[in-house]
């Protein structure tokens, strides 16, 4: 019973954290092609998305971006050939909102999606 205990507890411990908006970094490519990283959702003003950069906050006009971008964690992933890898910082597991192509009312539509799949920290 005792080893059976110790080794649920042992799994609760080393148990992956569940992935919070707190965690998440977004990346913005503004249409001049300025790029911005390590963002923290903020909320969507109207037509303007909120961001926030360590102690700062930016606001941006929604027709003002060309790209939203949810950067994952890369990891390192030996393939099954030696000296080859997968997935080395390649992007491919990167959420991508591509905004160019849309409207105002298609990208504001596209944005509030976003915060629906991905509230900001302390949202509900």
């Amino acid at each position: 019973m005792r080893t059976t205990l110790t080794l649920c507890l042992g799994l609760l411990c080393t148990a992956p954290a569940a992935p919070c908006a707190a965690q998440e970094r977004w990346q913005v490519t503004l249409n001049s092609g300025t790029i911005l990283w390590d963002l923290h959702l903020v909320k969507l003003s109207g037509d303007t998305l909120v961001v926030a950069h360590a102690d700062s906050v930016y606001a941006f006009p929604l027709m003002d971006l060309d790209e939203l971008r949810l950067v994952h964690k890369s990891e390192r992933r030996q393939n099954a050939e030696p000296g080859r890898y997968d997935g080395v910082l390649a992007g491919a597991d990167d959420e991508v909102h591509r905004l160019t192509l849309y409207d105002l009312a298609e990208r504001r539509q596209i944005v509030q999606q976003v915060f629906e799949e991905h509230p900001p920290h302390g949202s509900p």
